[in-house]
């Protein structure tokens, strides 16, 4: 667009003092731990040396950023403050549902994913993570086959890619199978290639429940070979659905991968 830049994720056209400020307000932020008090409005302008409609403006920008929260009345002031994953996830999944990843796209990127993030996690494993595997498996192991509803093994996917993800000490990595999950939230029933299939539902259960406890065992190699063996699985399934016809329920688009492919 004419006359306009962007600067550290802020459109701008004319307003350089708002640049400036959004700058040295961001920095302030990142540079304290979430819920310290930055200061008054009026402690702020005489801080920053600008105009009271410019320090609005600028904390109206930090704050779509979620580094700033700003509290009215007794008490309140300019406190710096931190994104959460979840909100960060959830915008990303927006995002790419608006531009309507395909199954190939996503199997590809988790796949990957997952592939790396077991091998860390088995490596980097403490023991508190530990013990919320062994909870998590020891849990899953009392539920029957035949009792192991669709809407569990979501919850219980959702559980051990968490867990995963923060043992593996790699929060990029993390971030980005949250965002596999959050965009798995958006899919329909027609479009899942796991709903109503329960022996493509147990199957994916125990070769996922092997490479968690391998991860268990910190063994990174043999982790990482069942995290690809999972894919692989789920490619299989892929094709035989294409190859059946059984492709595109419910949108006539291709199928899309539930959450336990993320």
């Amino acid at each position: 667009m004419a006359g306009m830049t962007l600067t550290r994720g802020v459109t701008t056209s004319v307003q350089p003092a708002v640049r400036q400020a959004v700058a040295e307000l961001r920095k302030d932020c990142l540079a304290r731990e979430a819920g310290t008090h930055l200061g008054n409005e009026d402690e702020l302008l005489e801080r920053y040396g600008i105009s009271r409609p410019t320090l609005r403006q600028a904390a109206a920008l930090v704050g779509q950023e979620q580094l700033l929260m700003v509290r009215r009345g007794p008490g309140g002031g300019y406190f710096a403050h931190r994104p959460q994953i979840s909100s960060v996830s959830h915008m990303a999944a927006i995002f790419l549902q608006i531009q309507d990843v395909s199954i190939t796209e996503i199997l590809l990127s988790t796949s990957t994913i997952r592939a790396e993030l077991a091998p860390l996690a088995a490596t980097n494993l403490t023991e508190p993570f530990a013990e919320e595997l062994r909870v998590f498996l020891e849990q899953d192991a009392t539920i029957p086959d035949e009792n192991y509803e669709f809407v569990r093994f979501l919850r219980a996917e959702r559980h051990q890619n968490d867990i995963i993800g923060r043992a593996s000490g790699n929060r990029v990595l993390h971030l980005y199978m949250q965002i596999s999950l959050e965009l798995a939230g958006g899919l329909s029933k027609d479009e899942d290639i796991l709903f109503d299939r329960p022996s493509r539902l147990i199957e994916w259960r125990h070769r996922r429940n092997r490479m968690l406890n391998n991860i268990l065992q910190r063994d990174p190699d043999i982790a990482r070979l069942e995290a690809l063996r999972c894919a692989s699985l789920m490619s299989d399934w892929l094709a035989q659905d294409a190859e059946s016809g059984r492709v595109g329920r419910g949108r006539g688009r291709e199928p899309r991968i539930s959450s336990a492919a993320r």
